[in-house]
């Protein structure tokens, strides 16, 4: 039996090759496509999985609360935090930290020398709390003692060869310190589903006493581990009685202190808040990239059964033969879903085809490195099967029954119907699959004009020819070397502006201070970056002065003066640009000496559009020479580049031969804000532009099957007198009221999801009509495009060929 049913479907498929293409490509592209989206899903939410107890490891993040309004909230929390709570709280079975800020370091072993992105400082217990793997060294103890540090094996190769690193020594050097630390252990490169990603860390000890548990300087990633069945918001809610004891200083003591406690494993894909160090994860993205993923694997479920059912009328009379002879329902139902489990069967076998071949496409083209099938995880085959299985039965089960109820008379006399249940449902089954397609489009259409709206607005500040060194590392006579290196790298041809400066636009400032203006309460404090320039800055970047005047060397009173911004300007109270200026302002730890406003500049994004203004001071008081100049940024007016980075690498090496000249240019700096954005548009693109394609394909078959049914109907107009023109709007009138309807229903839909999209940009395009007649416009024309063949051959037929049998 089951051979002979197997000789029908073969039989079946290539009589009908075109409804067999059909099917097949679209159960295959939508299978594909629902495993590659998976596999980036899944990804993306596999984050810090790795680590025991993983459900009780919290982050403890710091907010900041005044008349019951949150006024800050930062990813770091102080030194001081968790060492407390451990203290005070039994709820906090353990604790660890990690300090990220001045995290970049030069490492030198004898003439190798690289600039590491993460050398952090880290407490003794951090590879006990966490699970990193450990390759040589003692997890216990190898951060137990100052100056030691753990290295990757990625840096260990680097540094040391093939040779063991235990025991031997590395230099680590910033801007204001140095240290000669013992290797004492190598840890494994950490996986790229790690949301902290360190090369290095070093032991807490090494770093100043000071520092250990300060409560004033928020710069470090702190976790706890709560101890089982703790419900983390009686953490939180003790929390501000327990700060009232430490708050000790000025600043911010009429503030709330407050705490987040954010899962580990929600980390990646929570929303970015200040002081986050990796690169965050879209939570919304992960979430419509999963929509996305269904919908196309509905789609081509929907075209399955479309055609099946549509084709029922030339698989009547077969039917009818089988009853005939004494085929009963349940043997008709297993042969339709046995024709289902072949038709899935071969999609099955392209869709892995396309799927390895996506493997090596994808991350090309769209930059999407984890959008891949992981053949190594035994899940994923359990999802390959579960889609198939589910794919024979939804896709198969309707059509079986539809045409194992065929009446045997009926059929063989040729008068079998479609009843009207029948006919509604195709259409309904039409409908979603273009309102779905409409969604998309318009979804796509969105992120596209938001990318380039972000892309190409104005910033209020120069990131193109702009090349940007990273500040040299400590050594003798720091400061006349790094003036005589900018005075030297000025003088070369092509060089305009040199200028220094704690952060450059695309980084976040970092560097908080709580200030009031003269004579007000310390009750006024308030917290604004304090972004550390020189006399040039203003003038290297192209800020609009709206007010007052910029830095001048002629003055000397200008070292201590301040350059607001207009949000701090209105965070200070002032009525107008120009009121501040003369103002005085107390800054946090120098209350005894107040400095005086100069100028205010114009807004500018310092970052991407996705945040706000934040209220922003540029300074250069010399009694706060502790907030590091971490970046030189060089303005240059020459196509010569190749060459004017070997001048300046000339330069370099005379004055800081000890530290590696790492460069980069700002336009490209700044645009890797929006990796993630033209990434999640590509896919979008990719991924949306398929399930229209799958769309269109079943539209190409239902049209096929509905255009051979009328053969007679068009003959008999055309007979009457029916113009060509008048047929071809009668075949396309039938498709287009239905697209017309998808886009109807598809407004409110997809107006919801992108208004909830672009909400978490603070800079962002307004929706309006245009935004949803574009996507229709582009969908009426693909499906007319699609059509188009079948209607004009069946409007430009001979009557006579259609009629002769009559």
């Amino acid at each position: 039996m089951l051979r002979h049913y197997c000789t029908v479907v073969f039989r079946n498929i290539f009589r009908h090759k075109v409804y067999t293409g059909i099917v097949v490509t679209g159960l295959a592209v939508g299978m594909a496509a629902f495993l590659l989206i998976s596999g980036y899903v899944r990804f993306e939410q596999s984050y810090d999985r790795i680590h025991p107890d993983g459900e009780r490891i919290y982050r403890v993040e710091s907010r900041f609360f005044k008349n019951g309004v949150e006024t800050d909230h930062w990813a770091t929390s102080s030194n001081g935090y968790v060492p407390a709570m451990k203290q005070a709280f039994p709820e906090i079975e353990t604790y660890t930290r990690i300090a990220w800020r001045g995290s970049t370091r030069v490492v030198r072993h004898e003439e190798t020398k690289f600039r590491e992105n993460h050398v952090c400082f880290a407490d003794s217990n951090f590879f006990t709390f966490f699970n990193y793997p450990v390759l040589k060294g003692d997890r216990n103890t190898f951060l137990a003692s100052p100056n030691t540090i753990v290295i990757s094996a990625s840096a260990a190769r680097r540094y040391f060869g093939n040779t063991d690193p235990l025991g031997k020594y590395l230099d680590v050097s910033t801007i204001a310190s140095s240290y000669h630390c013992q290797v004492t252990g190598v840890f494994a490169d950490l996986p790229p589903n790690s949301t902290m990603q360190f090369d290095m860390l070093l032991s807490w000890t090494t770093s100043h006493r000071r520092n250990w548990d300060f409560w004033y300087q928020h710069e470090s990633y702190s976790f706890v581990r709560l101890r089982p069945q703790t419900d983390p918001a009686r953490v939180i809610a003790k929390f501000p009685a327990l700060s009232e004891k430490y708050k000790t200083a000025e600043a911010l003591r009429d503030h709330v202190w407050a705490i987040a406690l954010v899962p580990l494993h929600d980390m990646h894909l929570n929303p970015a808040t200040q002081n986050e160090i990796e690169v965050k994860g879209n939570r919304r993205a992960v979430q419509f990239l999963s929509a996305i993923a269904f919908v196309i694997l509905i789609i081509g479920w929907v075209n399955y059964i479309n055609l099946s059912t549509a084709r029922a009328m030339d698989r009547a009379k077969e039917i009818g033969i089988r009853k005939t002879v004494g085929s009963h329902k349940a043997l008709l139902v297993f042969q339709f879903l046995f024709e289902s489990l072949l038709l899935n069967g071969l999609a099955l076998l392209l869709a892995v085809i396309l799927v390895v071949v996506a493997h090596f496409v994808l991350p090309v083209f769209l930059d999407l490195q984890n959008a891949s099938f992981d053949w190594s995880e035994p899940g994923q085959y359990g999802l390959f099967a579960l889609i198939f299985w589910f794919g024979v039965a939804i896709s198969g089960i309707y059509p079986a029954l539809v045409l194992s109820q065929v009446k045997p008379a009926l059929a063989l006399k040729g008068q079998y119907r479609f009843t009207g249940s029948g006919a509604f449902l195709r259409k309904g089954l039409v409908v979603f699959q273009f309102a779905a397609s409409m969604v998309l489009i318009v979804g796509t259409f969105v992120a596209w004009r938001q990318l380039s709206f972000m892309m190409n607005q104005n910033l209020g500040v120069r990131v193109d020819q702009v090349l940007v060194l990273k500040a040299p590392v400590k050594t003798e006579q720091y400061s006349r070397k790094t003036q005589t290196l900018k005075n030297e790298l000025k003088a070369i041809p092509g060089i305009t502006e040199v200028t220094g400066s704690g952060a450059v636009p695309g980084k976040e400032v970092g560097q908080m201070l709580a200030n009031r203006r003269l004579h007000e309460e310390p009750s006024a404090d308030r917290l604004y970056e304090m972004l550390m320039i020189d006399f040039d800055f203003i003038k290297t970047f192209d800020l609009k002065l709206v007010a007052g005047r910029s830095f001048d060397r002629s003055r000397p009173a200008d070292s201590l003066g301040l350059v607001l911004n207009e949000s701090a300007v209105k965070q200070f109270g002032f009525q107008s640009n120009e009121q501040a200026i003369g103002e005085k302002v107390l800054l946090e730890s120098t209350h005894d000496r107040p400095n005086e406003i100069i100028g205010v500049v114009k807004d500018y994004h310092q970052q991407s559009l996705q945040k706000q203004f934040t209220p922003l001071i540029l300074f250069m008081d010399p009694d706060y020479r502790w907030l590091p100049t971490d970046f030189y940024s060089l303005k240059i007016n020459t196509d010569q580049v190749d060459g004017l980075v070997e001048k300046v690498q000339t330069v370099w090496g005379r004055f800081f031969p000890e530290s590696s000249m790492d460069y980069f240019f700002l336009d490209d700096f700044f645009n890797q804000q929006y990796r993630q954005d033209r990434q999640f548009g590509r896919t979008f693109i990719l991924f949306s532009s398929l399930a229209v394609l799958i769309a269109c394909m079943g539209l190409f078959g239902m049209t096929s099957y509905s255009t051979a049914r009328r053969t007679k109907e068009i003959g008999v107009r055309k007979v009457l007198g029916a113009s060509v023109a008048s047929v071809l709007r009668l075949l396309a009138w039938e498709s287009v009221r239905l697209l017309l309807l998808a886009g109807l229903l598809a407004i409110p839909v997809s107006w919801y999801l992108m208004t909830q999209w672009l909400s978490v940009y603070a800079f962002r395009i307004d929706l309006n009509p245009i935004h949803w007649l574009v996507p229709m416009l582009i969908l009426v024309v693909i499906a007319l495009a699609t059509i188009s063949y079948l209607t004009v051959n069946a409007a430009l037929a001979n009557p006579t060929k259609s009629l002769q049998n009559e």
